[in-house]
């Protein structure tokens, strides 16, 4: 199974942002991953989008983050970024991380993101 998962720095949003609420971010973000067939969870104060064993969901993940990483609003406030992947495990929620934010700087695509965002979820190795 693929999925996602961010987690977006609420305190930041609710401070900083003048022209969009954290609510509707997720329901903007939401709307968005559901159009491609993902469901959305809740865990803790991140979000995690995941797919169904779908054979286009890479194709759909590949297109949901060329757009992200390209949206100001949603780069400026990431806490992490995670893809989710547990394709060759027999538990489909056995997850392996990949690190997207490393991805991204390895590359020198980091626009917006700010620094003293990045906070990396605790008790995983990510990729």
């Amino acid at each position: 199974m693929l999925g996602m998962e961010f987690k977006l720095n609420r305190e930041r949003i609710e401070k900083e942002e003048k022209d969009k609420t954290y609510k509707n971010m997720i329901y903007s973000l939401d709307k968005y991953f559901r159009k491609y067939g993902f469901d959305a969870y809740e865990e803790d104060d991140a979000r995690r989008y995941l797919g169904h064993d779908h054979p286009n969901d890479f194709a759909y993940l590949t297109l949901i983050y060329s757009r992200l990483h390209r949206t100001r609003w949603f780069m400026e406030n990431l806490n992490y970024w995670y893809l989710l992947n547990s394709d060759e495990k027999d538990d489909p929620y056995d997850f392996d991380y990949e690190d997207y934010l490393s991805v991204l700087l390895k590359n020198n695509k980091l626009l917006w993101l700010d620094p003293k965002n990045i906070k990396p979820k605790e008790g995983i190795t990510a990729i």
